[in-house]
């Protein structure tokens, strides 16, 4: 069969950073790879069902070939659930991958929808209310009281940093009531006063940390998104930070996002805002890092012919591990060398993601630029043994080239 993959995002972001590079990107390793691709627009595609079958059409062709993977970069703030949302959910029940899935998407479109999903899982989250309705926010000058003063107002769709404000008393909110639109609602949140001014982006692909980047405000105010002016540096993350990182994105369900934390001051983090369509061209420079590239070598490996042999070499590792009577332990190389970590990472029958099978072992694959990792010579072993580690070892080179 043939592998393909497709990227769909919205006309309006098109000529934007990320989906530039993300489309640079899935060309050059589907080029590489023998990966037929394809690129469009979310305004371009027709949905079908004709005899009681779903189906597509492209410019007024009928499509015959469907992709195994699609990713999608779709603006946030602006998605319809009767319309963006209904492409998505249309290509995922023909039994297209999406990345991110729709339902993901839904999860970070409005800011309490996110805390909604966050709530009951033992995640850190400030304090936050909000309201049914457009025309309520006048109540809630009295309900969010006991939030206290100075109260964080953010518009639920918000994005950027946009339509977030300070409010330092309830005159201050009564001012802001007719100041800003309510086509949507606004939440009310707890001001974490230690955190003013920063936060820290942390940029996960695959259900897995690739990076983290300290935000900061150059102008002293609350928001400190690179796209309102603040300045971005790379910086190390706490295992606590990952570990919250990680489990909000399970969670919430996605392939690609960015999680903004805020730090208390005994270096605790609780969670911010998560971001579906995370934007990473300040990331990029700030950490050196080529996020679209490793996107699009996450997205070759759910192809179900890659996912297949990953799956081989797990049950291969499985009944070798059964069958022997040594402990399981990672060799430790000649020279001072040392194994890729998806070697050491390894366990036998485990998985890294209860709610998504697809995301067991996902590729670490770094961007193209870097060279595959050299393995180093394997200690001499009994036969049997021997035989097993140089399959591994020659298994997990097709996979990480």
């Amino acid at each position: 069969m043939c592998s393909r993959v497709w990227f769909v995002t919205d006309r309006r972001i098109s000529q934007e950073y990320p989906q530039v590079q993300i489309l640079r990107a899935l060309k050059e390793r589907c080029a590489d790879e023998d990966v037929e691709f394809r690129s469009l627009l979310m305004d371009q595609i027709v949905l079908t069902i004709s005899e009681g079958q779903l189906g597509l059409r492209v410019e007024q062709e009928l499509v015959t070939s469907y992709p195994q993977v699609v990713v999608v970069r779709v603006p946030t703030p602006w998605v319809q659930s009767d319309s963006d949302i209904t492409v998505l959910r249309h290509l995922e029940k023909m039994g297209c991958r999406l990345i991110n899935r729709p339902q993901a998407i839904l999860n970070c479109v409005n800011k309490f929808w996110t805390f909604q999903e966050l709530a009951g899982h033992g995640v850190p989250l400030p304090n936050t209310f909000s309201y049914g309705g457009h025309d309520n926010f006048r109540k809630m000058i009295d309900e969010a009281e006991p939030l206290g003063y100075p109260v964080v107002v953010k518009n639920a769709r918000g994005h950027r940093g946009k339509a977030v404000f300070l409010a330092r008393d309830q005159h201050h909110l009564t001012d802001l009531c007719h100041l800003i639109r309510h086509d949507t609602p606004y939440l009310f949140q707890e001001y974490i006063k230690e955190s003013h001014g920063r936060d820290v982006r942390v940029v996960l692909v695959g259900g897995r940390v690739i990076g983290s980047m300290l935000r900061c405000s150059t102008d002293g105010r609350m928001q400190s998104n690179c796209s309102l002016g603040g300045v971005g540096m790379m910086c190390p993350l706490s295992e606590q930070g990952k570990q919250l990182a990680t489990e909000v994105s399970n969670i919430l369900g996605m392939d690609v996002c960015g999680i903004d934390l805020l730090q208390l001051n005994n270096g605790s983090f609780v969670v911010c805002e998560a971001n579906a369509n995370v934007g990473f061209i300040a990331f990029d420079q700030a950490c050196g890092m080529d996020v679209a590239g490793i996107v699009a070598d996450y997205a070759l490996s759910m192809l179900p012919s890659r996912l297949t042999r990953k799956m081989s070499l797990l049950s291969v590792v499985s009944s070798t591990s059964e069958t022997s009577s040594e402990p399981e332990v990672c060799p430790v190389p000649t020279g001072g060398g040392s194994l890729p970590e998806a070697v050491c990472n390894m366990s036998v029958g485990s998985t890294s993601s209860e709610s998504d099978p697809e995301l067991a072992e996902p590729s670490q694959s770094s961007p193209r630029q870097a060279s595959a990792p050299t393995l180093p010579d394997l200690p001499d072993l009994p036969d049997p043994a021997y035989n097993f580690n140089t399959l591994l070892a020659n298994e997990i080179k097709l996979l990480t080239e």
